[in-house]
C-alpha cells in the first residue's frame, strides 16, 4: 500500500524551520522516496509566524499542496495560534488522531486536554546543554525523524550534513542524535499497545499515543549514547 506523510514545520522567522524541512526533503530523497517542498515567504517570515511543508511518499505526488498535515511541529506559540489553534480542520484533525503535534513545551501554549500533542524543551536542551539556542531546530529534526519512523537515523544525519556548515556540522549531528534519543524516550513512556511512531499504513497516526504528552523530566536522563539506535553510529 502507498503512503504519504506530510509534515509542516512552523515557528517564527529565524528560528531554522525552512532547514529543518529541506534536510527532511534530503532524508527522504535518500530513502528513494518522492519529496515536495514548499515554504511560506513574506514580511511575517522575518519574526512572525512561518512555516515550510514537507511531503513524503513512496509514490508520485500529484498535489505538493498540504492542507492539514500529518505531522505538525510548532516552535513557537505564534505559530500555534496561527497554524493549529487558527486552523479549524487542523483542530478537527488532532482530535481525530489524523495529525500529531509536536510542540516545544516552553514556548508553545497548549490548551490542558488537546489530544494528540508531544512536547519536548527543544530550546532549553539547546541553550542549557548543548550551549547554542540555535541548534534548536536541528534537535526537532531528530525528534521528527524518530517519530516518523521511516527512515534510519543514520541517513537523518547524513541530511543534516548535507545542509549544516563545516562550523556547525558536528554540532547539528549532535542535536539530530540528542532529538532522536528525546522523542525515543517520549515513545517509550507511551501507554502498552500505542503506535511506536508513524511507520504505520503511512497515515501520520498516534492515536493513544500521547495526548498532551510531555517529556520535561525523562529528557534530562536520556542521552544520545544508548537512547538512540545502532544505526545513529553512522557518519555522513
Amino acid at each position: 500500500m502507498s503512503w504519504r506523510i506530510d509534515v509542516r514545520c512552523a515557528g517564527s522567522g529565524g528560528q531554522g524551520l525552512a532547514l529543518a524541512a529541506v534536510v527532511l526533503a534530503e532524508v527522504g530523497l535518500a530513502a528513494n522516496c518522492e519529496v515536495a517542498l514548499t515554504q511560506e515567504y513574506g514580511p511575517e517570515a522575518r519574526g512572525g509566524a512561518s512555516r515550510a511543508d514537507v511531503a513524503i511518499s513512496d509514490t508520485t505526488i500529484a498535489n505538493p499542496q498540504c492542507q492539514v498535515p500529518g505531522v505538525l511541529l510548532a516552535l513557537h506559540d505564534k505559530a500555534w495560534r496561527k497554524f493549529a489553534v487558527g486552523t479549524p480542520a487542523v483542530l478537527a484533525a488532532l482530535g481525530r488522531g489524523d495529525t500529531v503535534a509536536v510542540v516545544d513545551g516552553d514556548l508553545v501554549d497548549v490548551a490542558p486536554g488537546t489530544p494528540n500533542v508531544l512536547a519536548l524543551p527543544f530550546e532549553q536542551v539547546a541553550r542549557d546543554e548543548l550551549r547554542a539556542k540555535v541548534v534548536a531546530n536541528m534537535l526537532a529534526v531528530g525528534a521528527l525523524g524518530r517519530l516518523l519512523g521511516r527512515f534510519p537515523a543514520h541517513l537523518v544525519e547524513q541530511g543534516v550534513a548535507r545542509r549544516s556548515p563545516s562550523a556547525f556540522r558536528e554540532l547539528n549531528t549532535v542535536a539530530v542524535r540528542r532529538g532522536w534519543a528525546m522523542m525515543g524516550v517520549l515513545l517509550d513512556a507511551a501507554p502498552a499497545g500505542s503506535d511506536a511512531g508513524l511507520a504505520s499504513a503511512g497515515a501520520a497516526t498516534a492515536k493513544g499515543a500521547v495526548g498532551a504528552a510531555t517529556a520535561k523530566g525523562a529528557v534530562g536522563a536520556a542521552t544520545a549514547k544508548g537512547e538512540v539506535t545502532a544505526d545513529a553510529g553512522a557518519r555522513a
